[in-house]
């Protein structure tokens, strides 16, 4: 009986140092015989809009180059206003009377958020920093002479 126990207890012994299926009891070097998860599995963090970018602009840049005609802006969200360079069809003055150069004159259209309608107003800034009412959340699109987006920014 006691040789019995014995020999158990060696085979139980040589059971446990040999690994499954008759492999040693090494264990596999780092990176051996292990799945290694890929660089594109791992998870990311999704890209935002910055937090400055209150009016959403950066979702906008798209529009950058379009004719302005061809942007439906009264759709765009939120409140929005557009500046054009605008021009004198020269009544009543004449280059000898004005001392320097002018003030560019720009048209500047405000629309209210869901407003489909706009009133235009021509203003005669001696820049944009004059005719600014700072307003973050508002959506500004420049256009050039021609009708082309040239710039989309908040404020």
């Amino acid at each position: 009986m006691i040789r019995v126990l014995a020999i158990l207890s060696m085979l139980f012994l040589v059971g446990c140092q040999t690994g499954p299926q008759g492999t040693s009891g090494t264990f596999p070097r780092p990176g051996q015989g292990q799945y290694v998860r890929p660089d594109y599995l791992n998870p990311a963090p999704l890209p935002r809009i910055p937090p400055v970018d209150a009016c959403r602009s950066q979702l906008y840049q798209g529009l950058v180059g379009q004719s302005e005609g061809a942007i439906f802006i009264p759709g765009l969200p939120g409140s929005k206003r557009v500046i054009k360079p605008a021009f004198d069809e020269g009544f009543g003055y004449s280059q000898e009377e004005t001392f320097g150069d002018d003030p560019p004159l720009l048209e500047i259209r405000d629309y209210l958020p869901g407003q489909s309608l706009y009133a235009p107003s021509i203003r005669t800034p001696g820049s944009l920093l004059e005719a600014a009412d700072y307003d973050l959340s508002r959506l500004t699109i420049e256009v050039d002479e021609q009708g082309y987006v040239q710039e989309i920014r908040c404020g």
